[in-house]
């Protein structure tokens, strides 16, 4: 509440890069398709999170820019891990 005032009044389930780090090193997620999945739902819980609570700007102008390098992102991620399983 101090950093961005309100934010819970808007925002009802929050989620953060910090958190979801947290859920790696804790192996919350799990693992195969089903951690995938759950993984995909919080990074984008992350982005609808800061469009629900911030104006139009700089803030969701680079969200935006940072949401559009995600399929590239995977893309590279899943061929390194079929070079190195």
């Amino acid at each position: 509440e101090k950093e961005a005032p309100g934010y819970y009044d808007v925002v009802k389930y929050p989620m953060d890069f910090g958190k979801m780090r947290e859920k790696v090193k804790d192996n919350e997620y799990g693992t195969g398709t089903e951690a995938a999945a759950a993984f995909f739902q919080d990074f984008k819980r992350v982005f609808d999170n800061c469009y629900l609570y911030n104006d139009e700007g700089d803030v969701t102008e680079e969200a935006s820019r940072m949401l559009g390098l995600l399929p590239e992102a995977f893309v590279s991620s899943c061929i390194k891990e079929q070079k190195h399983p």
